[in-house]
């Protein structure tokens, strides 16, 4: 159990929430459950949330409600939604019931958004005027609103009418160097960007990335102003995503951290490495259906390895290349035709570079290892071999884009299977090319 005496309390204290977070996460989740519960509210509250959203999960089992709930008061209503969303729902509803009924209403309005959406991941925290405001009453309404919610970081202040609706906005810049008297309709700017409450978080991301924003408002269809997301954590967000499709990408949850309890990796990770177990057999029931022409010209089995890699790693290439200009919102399916002929046109001339490499190789070395009946036959292997790179590689193009776009119109995660099947197309495709070559090549000569 973790150390709880007054000196170890005054350390974790004085260290920053996201510091006093990476410590707790290196502890097992029942000390730290016993530090949270001992620390005063405001530093328990404010590691909480700073905690990797899985790894609350496993902390807040049995930790004591009349502990949590003071906590969960404390933070924002963004934070406590997070922290509420790992809980199971019948726990969540009972700690609801116990929260501020401001709090737990803030909280369930924030809760009912998916947390991958616009609405999932914006606050509430927010100032709005009226059109009819001068510059001297908006500046009146940002000290009295701070006083009362403590807004972070304000950027912008939000025209609103009698409905709600966002109209306008004003930056805070513009609102110090006006004059009081200035009426906020000749200083707002009623061309605002803004995202809807369902749009997807990468939307948001493309958004910031776009132009630079330092907030950006959410609305809900009719037009009604619900929240704002901030730049920070649009950034959070940017490197979730980039984590997420570097994870999935070799078959892992976009979840998992090093300190992820084992069971839950064991779990993710077990079903993908059965998929790629039963796509590696179909390799192998390719190498074993011309099992003869392997045992005939055996000097076969070096190029294997050869030229099944190359067409893996040039196809991970393009799919690196596609799945990464589909997330940013530069890849659109009119563009498919484009970017297919690109990628082919690239294979082929990659291909044919690699091959003459590859089939010179075979060429000078192969009649090493070859009978001395078959040692005539070196130029057929350098041509076999050359032919079926450039084969391999022109496939491994042609699969590295039409992946990621059948994966995508049937509305799963390209990033999640695209790296396991191109290995397997461009194994597949590399050994079937080699091998059906050199069969027919070999036997037209009579070797």
């Amino acid at each position: 159990m973790a150390d709880t005496t007054p000196i170890y309390l005054e350390e974790y204290k004085a260290l920053h929430p996201a510091d006093l977070a990476d410590r707790l996460q290196r502890m097992s989740p029942e000390e730290a459950r016993h530090i949270l519960t001992e620390l005063p509210v405001e530093e328990a509250s404010a590691a909480l949330a700073e905690l990797e959203d899985e790894w609350i999960a496993s902390l807040l089992e049995g930790f004591p409600q009349s502990k949590l709930v003071p906590l969960l008061n404390e933070m924002y209503a963004e934070e406590a939604a997070d922290v509420l969303g790992e809980i199971p729902e019948v726990d969540r509803a009972r700690l609801l019931r116990k929260m501020d009924k401001n709090e737990a209403k803030a909280a369930r309005d924030l809760l009912k958004y998916p947390e991958d959406t616009a609405g999932g991941i914006m606050n509430d925290r927010f100032i709005t005027l009226r059109s009819h405001h001068t510059v001297g009453e908006a500046q009146r309404r940002i000290r009295r609103k701070h006083r009362e919610q403590s807004p972070t970081d304000i950027n912008y202040l939000f025209v609103t009418d009698k409905d709600e609706k966002l109209v306008g906005i004003v930056s805070i810049r513009d609102l110090i160097f006006s004059d009081d008297e200035v009426k906020i309709s000749d200083l707002m700017n009623r061309e605002v960007h803004y995202v809807r409450t369902t749009d997807d978080q990468e939307e948001v991301v493309r958004r910031f990335e776009k132009y630079h924003f330092l907030g950006l408002p959410v609305l809900e269809e009719e037009g009604k102003l619900v929240g704002v997301i901030r730049s920070d954590e649009a950034l959070s967000i940017a490197i979730e995503e980039q984590t997420e499709d570097m994870q999935k990408m070799v078959g892992l949850s976009g979840e998992e951290r090093a300190l992820t309890p084992w069971k839950q990796s064991f779990g993710r990770r077990l079903p993908w490495l059965c998929v790629n177990l039963l796509t590696a057999c179909l390799a192998g029931a390719v190498v074993g259906y011309f099992e003869g022409t392997i045992e005939q010209f055996a000097v076969l089995a070096i190029f294997l390895p050869i030229i099944a890699g190359q067409g893996g790693n040039a196809g991970m290439q393009t799919v690196t290349v596609i799945i990464r200009d589909m997330a940013l919102g530069e890849l659109s399916p009119g563009d498919g035709r484009k970017a297919l002929f690109k990628e082919l046109l690239l294979g082929l001339m990659i291909g044919l570079i690699i091959g003459v490499i590859v089939g010179t190789v075979g060429y000078l070395i192969g009649p090493e290892f070859m009978t001395e009946e078959q040692s005539d036959l070196g130029w057929v292997l350098g041509v076999v071999v050359g032919a079926a790179m450039v084969l391999n590689l022109i496939a491994a193009a042609l699969f590295g884009v039409l992946i990621p776009f059948a994966l995508k119109f049937l509305r799963l995660d390209p990033a999640l299977a695209s790296s396991i099947l191109i290995t397997t197309v461009t194994d597949v495709a590399g050994f079937f090319f080699l091998l059906a070559l050199a069969k027919v090549a070999f036997e037209r000569l009579g070797a």
